[in-house]
């Protein structure tokens, strides 16, 4: 028994010191993270921006009226909306809203377009092949973005030389769990950033994604990708595995905001999501996950052991992450939105992590918008 304790209690400290090395990496790239600053283009190409609806009563409107505030030159810009066999009033909210504006346009899905996918993939299939534009944006119905956010997508894919970019995406809260899940998402942010800023990009978020149709349709489409329920990932992953250059944007002008998920229950299953299509990532992004869910393990075991070593440890982890927080706020020149949340962020990944871990491992199917997957 008292082996047993001694190699539990090495196993801890192995696990907690692999993860604050890991988080003063990760500290010290993105200190060095140049200014992502915003570069207007001289002439600036067709856009179509795409956005798959399914139930979103709650939230289309705000969505549509952010889209038709972009600036961007006149009749270079269309608005695509995919309605998804809503059963609620979507249809309705965007046939009144789109009404006098010519720019966009509403197309009704019946289910049995390209029958060799489904659920979002099956509306962007369907939506990239009614646009006209250069350049797809993809964003979400629940997704409100700046006013600049189009030209800086274009930009950013434009003056890089790149075929892909992802922007960085927000979540606009008022309640205390939805401005832990914003803090949630800005430390989130930070890590695909830095990532990409290495050349190792892991992925390009859905809710706020720019590809040029060369490399969309190098892909054959979302019509042969194979399906995945992180449809965002797939294409990411072949658009990449084409040769065609990924970046990502942490700058204000790609900046958009997405609504709070509303539950605990809500917020597990996306990360179930999440890591169900996460799965085919290189070893060492699954290596850290391992590694990040096990310091939530490890450093309780340490306290019963040996407190004051689990306590410094903890000290200095809330350290590094504050730090890391703040200069995601600053690269985005942002203000830290709640200082609360953040100072106790600690708190919710003690409470979500192991939970997450738990819920992941249930033989439950995947459920998004109402369908099983």
């Amino acid at each position: 028994m008292q082996n047993f304790i001694t190699v539990l209690i090495q196993i801890s400290i192995a696990i907690c010191f692999a993860y604050l090395l890991i988080q003063l990496l990760y500290l010290l790239v993105l200190s060095k993270l140049r200014k992502q600053a915003f570069i207007p283009l001289d002439e600036y190409p067709a856009v179509s921006v795409l956005v798959a609806a399914r139930n979103e009563a709650g939230n289309i409107i705000d969505c549509l009226t952010a889209l038709s505030r972009l600036d961007y030159p006149a009749g270079k810009l269309e608005v695509l909306v995919g309605n998804d066999q809503s059963t609620d009033y979507t249809r309705m909210l965007v046939e009144n809203f789109i009404r006098d504006k010519a720019h966009f346009q509403l197309i009704n899905l019946d289910g049995k377009e390209f029958p060799q996918t489904k659920g979002k993939a099956r509306v962007l299939a369907t939506l990239a092949q009614a646009a006209k534009g250069e350049y797809f944006l993809i964003t979400d119905a629940d997704i409100e973005v700046p006013e600049l956010w189009a030209k800086g997508m274009v930009s950013a894919m434009i003056t890089n030389q790149a075929d892909m970019s992802g922007g960085t995406t927000n979540i606009s809260a008022h309640t205390v769990f939805g401005k832990f899940q914003q803090v949630d998402w800005m430390y989130f942010m930070g890590i695909i950033h830095t990532f990409s800023s290495l050349g190792k990009p892991l992925t390009v978020v859905g809710n706020n994604m720019g590809v040029s149709r060369k490399a969309y349709q190098s892909t054959g489409g979302y019509e042969t990708i194979p399906f995945s329920i992180t449809e965002d990932y797939a294409l990411f992953d072949a658009v990449r595995k084409n040769g065609f250059k990924v970046i990502q944007k942490l700058n204000i002008e790609t900046l958009v905001y997405s609504k709070p998920l509303d539950s605990i229950k809500a917020v597990l299953k996306q990360r179930k999501r999440w890591l169900t299509g996460g799965w085919d990532l290189p070893i060492y992004y699954h290596i850290m996950i391992f590694i990040f869910g096990a310091w939530y393990f490890a450093l309780p075991v340490l306290f019963v052991f040996n407190w004051k070593l689990a306590l410094l440890l903890l000290i200095v982890k809330d350290s590094l992450q504050l730090i890391q927080l703040l200069q995601i706020y600053k690269h985005l020149q942002i203000r830290v939105e709640h200082p609360i949340a953040v100072l106790f962020y600690e708190l919710y990944l003690f409470l979500m992590i192991p939970l997450t871990a738990v819920f992941f491992l249930l033989p439950t199917r995947n459920t998004w918008k109402g369908r099983k997957y």
